[in-house]
């Protein structure tokens, strides 16, 4: 057994006298794919880095969900995984039944509930076992925002999200925006912002490979990342991809473009005629971003994508909808573009496409954004912060000493990300 496997195995979740044993964090969410699994594992791997903190992940598998051995490289050896199904088919049982027992075994200092259905079975768990005052619920995207849904869903959601906030007022969100619209859309929730974050300096050092600049010998290059999903409104992608493909209806004067979603999912969303890279893991995502000129991220929806933070690290422009979440990252004007249409992104990629020296300075700007807002420095801290802000009591910190640096999942395997 190696030496860090042995401190997490000592740094277990089990009862204990407080002043004696690690603050124990448990992580559980039903999304373990895409961009809620890459922000959870960024989560988990910094806290797990700690000696003072002994940290868990428990999780059901999506379809597209990593290898339970991939996440375990995700989060990093000092954290404990656990599969609570076997397959997908009856995740959400094993689910409810799994954390029931955890919460009645182990008690955890801090239960961070990751996702709506997790918030929800999870909440109503702790509250029956005696875990409400500890329990903390990060949605990572309220469906009652999501733009893509009908009135009649937003308000069966919104009305889900108040019940939640009765069994479990205690939220950490991923953004300031997304936080102001907790405040504003769910009396008597307590709030507290934990942004995602992204190892910003290590992907700045990630160089493309050998291809030239845009220019007449190569179009540019336009990418969509995450999962095809009706929430990322990839129609909206394909039909400007189309258009633009098309010489009777692209824009005059535009240069040729090459579009690609990196991720997968239901394809049937985006049509024909749209290449899709299928799932790629961590180094070939970051590898094929680099190589792009623009990401185009059409979304009806976020809590705050890590995908489009890591873009922004690379220097690569983000052109989006303006939804919760993205102005947190995407500063209009200055790192990318946010619109509030399907028309008006379109004429900002006619404006983009056209200007190499206003993309080369979005890019930059948008890169040292990332450094300066959402690197990973300090993240383990300003989780715990952001528990007791909203009243989670954390027991008496033991001296704290490290064990290794926090970084982001490595070349680790994940299946996309949002």
């Amino acid at each position: 057994m190696s030496t860090t496997t042995r401190a997490r195995e000592s740094r277990a979740l089990a009862p204990g006298d407080p002043a004696s044993r690690p603050t124990r964090i448990l992580h559980v969410t039903d999304a373990a794919f895409s961009g809620v699994l890459s922000a959870v594992s960024t989560i988990a791997r910094a806290q797990g880095e700690r000696e003072d903190l002994a940290v868990e992940l428990a999780y059901v598998p999506r379809p597209s969900s990593p290898s339970p051995q991939q996440i375990q490289e995700m989060v990093g050896s000092a954290v404990r995984v656990r599969r609570l199904a076997a397959s997908t088919r009856w995740a959400m049982p094993a689910l409810t039944v799994g954390l029931a027992s955890l919460l009645l075994r182990d008690r955890p200092d801090v239960l961070q509930l990751h996702s709506s259905r997790t918030g929800m079975i999870g909440r109503a768990l702790a509250l029956v076992t005696g875990n409400r005052d500890r329990t903390v619920y990060s949605p990572h995207c309220f469906a009652f925002d999501r733009s893509d849904l009908g009135r009649r869903s937003r308000r069966m959601f919104l009305a889900l999200e108040r019940l939640g906030t009765v069994m479990g007022p205690r939220l950490v969100l991923v953004s300031d925006t997304e936080q102001t619209l907790a405040r504003a859309s769910l009396p008597g929730a307590r709030t507290a912002v934990l942004s995602n974050r992204v190892d910003a300096r290590a992907l700045g050092e990630i160089v493309a490979a050998a291809a030239p600049p845009a220019g007449p010998d190569r179009p540019l290059r336009v990418v969509h990342v995450g999962r095809i999903a009706a929430q990322k409104r990839p129609a909206d992608f394909a039909a400007i991809v189309r258009a633009w493909a098309d010489p009777a209806t692209r824009p005059a004067g535009a240069p040729e473009i090459q579009a690609r979603w990196l991720g997968d999912g239901d394809r049937d969303l985006l049509g024909p005629g749209i290449e899709v890279s299928g799932w790629l893991d961590r180094q070939q995502l970051h590898a094929e971003l680099a190589r792009a000129d623009l990401v185009l991220f059409t979304t009806a929806g976020e809590g705050l994508p890590v995908a489009v933070l890591e873009a922004q690290a690379l220097g690569i422009p983000v052109l989006a909808h303006d939804v919760t979440g993205m102005a947190d990252v995407v500063v209009d004007g200055v790192t990318g573009r946010l619109c509030p249409d399907s028309e008006t992104l379109a004429a900002a990629l006619v404006e983009l496409t056209l200007d190499p020296d206003l993309r080369h300075r979005y890019g930059a700007a948008a890169r040292n954004h990332v450094r300066a807002h959402f690197d990973l420095h300090d993240l383990a801290a300003d989780s715990l912060a952001a528990y007791q802000r909203i009243g989670v009591d954390l027991p008496a910190p033991a001296p704290e000493r490290p064990v290794g640096n926090a970084t982001a999942p490595g070349p680790s395997t994940e299946r996309g990300t949002a």
